[in-house]
């Protein structure tokens, strides 16, 4: 028989060792074709998962929260974020009346206006064969109009977003790039 301490260390050490997803970003390296290309990189305890960000645009972040600075727009930001379980429990074509009932889940800045949803699309791509919905939607912030795309990854019961977040003039050049990046990762 196993004594009781034994067992709770034992346990404690298979929690502890149990790997979650940490946004911090890091460069990594790899060759590819006798090239070294280099990647940002997030973690899954040992694994490396792999992203590209568009060209020009700085990452940084901490564990549960990667921001994306987009050169030459200010007001231009975009993000990816983990969290345990998924706000949207499901996501499928029940999720949009949820969303509609509790708007909070968009996650827009205290004190927006107006908000209309402009499209809501199930799996608009899928990354690692995680299936992803999307809503695109416009907002008012302290009277400017503004854009946001929500894309939610359902990463095995536990949920990534990647948003971006800009004045609505320059939604139609930023969203195509962004992406265009999230094409590119690899591992999640």
């Amino acid at each position: 028989m196993v004594p009781k301490l034994t067992l709770l260390f034992l346990l404690g050490a298979v929690c502890a060792a149990r790997a979650d997803l940490d946004l911090t970003p890091t460069i990594q390296t790899v060759t590819q074709e006798q090239t070294p290309v280099s990647h940002v990189a997030f973690h899954d305890g040992a694994k490396a998962i792999l992203y590209d960000p568009p060209h020009g645009w700085l990452c940084e972040g901490s564990h549960d929260f990667a921001s994306l600075s987009v050169a030459g727009y200010s007001q231009a930001h975009a993000f990816i974020a983990s969290a345990s379980k998924l706000r949207v429990p499901a996501l499928d074509d029940k999720a949009e009346a949820l969303i509609i009932q509790k708007p909070a889940l968009l996650g827009l800045p205290k004190g927006s206006k107006g908000i209309v949803i402009t499209a809501f699309i199930l799996n608009p791509l899928v990354i690692d064969s995680h299936n992803t919905l999307e809503i695109q939607m416009t907002y008012s912030f302290f009277g400017q109009k503004c854009s946001r795309s929500l894309l939610l990854c359902d990463r095995n019961g536990a949920e990534v977003s990647f948003v971006l977040d800009c004045l609505a003039p320059d939604f139609a050049k930023l969203a195509p790039l962004f992406r265009r990046s999230l094409y590119s990762i690899e591992n999640l």
